[in-house]
């Protein structure tokens, strides 16, 4: 197991487990176009319209969860014919590991063209101190490289990407169809609106505020309908998952509960 897999899968639940900070969605249907897998802390989302079928990311490597909640809601992976990763990590990105059997495995994969970096070990995930924690992904060849901005017409839907750094640097948020904003680890989402993402995940935390900032003055908050981030589940207020957004939650803070109806711990599963 690589050191990022181990702090993804081992220390990320002692460190947050009852913290609040986590909170996905339980695996079902969430919209009439949008269903979603939970794997442990982290949402695939699934949409379906017309003939076409869509996923946001991948989960992580090997999750015994995967088929059985893509069944649940009706939807087998093979039947996905794109797939939009928000970026490498591999709580996003692990399911297409080219070590494991590809359940989506007559989806394109789109990534950023920036996070590709990621996956050739050009960039570091995370600089702690002298030492550069690599990303421990490794997808197959044949993905499709994403500009910011670049739609993509799949069936019934236009999908357009939306350079979000900060996170990691090449970090994409989706729009899909003008009114659907999918925000991957740029947001995190209670109660109260949305708050910039964790500092301890980030590569840079001020980078993901500005832009941030930089989202809510792109587009149209009017016409979005929903906002899904993929660790603390979905609002249909726009404007109120923007509404911290320039501030950091202080997980360390004593006492602190981000989200006081989230899991203790979702990796006790």
């Amino acid at each position: 197991m690589s050191l990022i897999d181990y702090f993804a899968t081992h220390i990320v639940p002692r460190m947050y487990r009852g913290k609040g900070a986590l909170h996905p969605c339980e695996t079902g249907r969430l919209t009439d176009v949008v269903s979603c897998v939970r794997e442990y802390d982290v949402n695939i989302f699934l949409l379906r319209k017309g003939k076409a079928t869509i996923a946001i990311d991948a989960g992580y490597k090997g999750h015994p969860g995967l088929v059985p909640g893509c069944e649940a809601v009706g939807i087998k992976p093979e039947s996905v014919e794109a797939l939009f990763l928000t970026h490498a990590d591999p709580d996003h990105a692990g399911g297409l590991d080219v070590r494991q059997e590809n359940r989506f495995s007559h989806a394109q994969v789109y990534l950023g063209e920036i996070e590709e970096n990621y996956l050739t070990n050009t960039y570091h995930r995370k600089q702690i101190g002298p030492f550069g924690l690599k990303n421990s992904v490794t997808i197959a060849d044949g993905y499709r490289l994403l500009a910011d901005g670049e739609e993509v017409q799949v069936g019934e839907f236009t999908v357009q990407a939306l350079l979000v750094p900060g996170h990691t640097l090449g970090h994409l948020c989706y729009l899909v169809d003008g009114t659907m904003l999918f925000t991957g680890d740029a947001i995190a989402l209670n109660k109260d609106g949305g708050w910039c993402f964790f500092g301890m995940f980030n590569y840079d935390s001020d980078l993901n505020r500005r832009s941030l900032e930089a989202l809510r003055r792109r587009i149209d908050l009017n016409g979005v309908e929903y906002v899904f981030t993929s660790h603390n589940g979905y609002t249909d207020d726009a404007k109120k998952a923007f509404s911290h957004i320039e501030v950091l939650p202080d997980l360390n803070a004593k006492g602190f509960l981000f989200d006081e109806t989230a899991p203790y711990d979702c990796f006790a599963e």
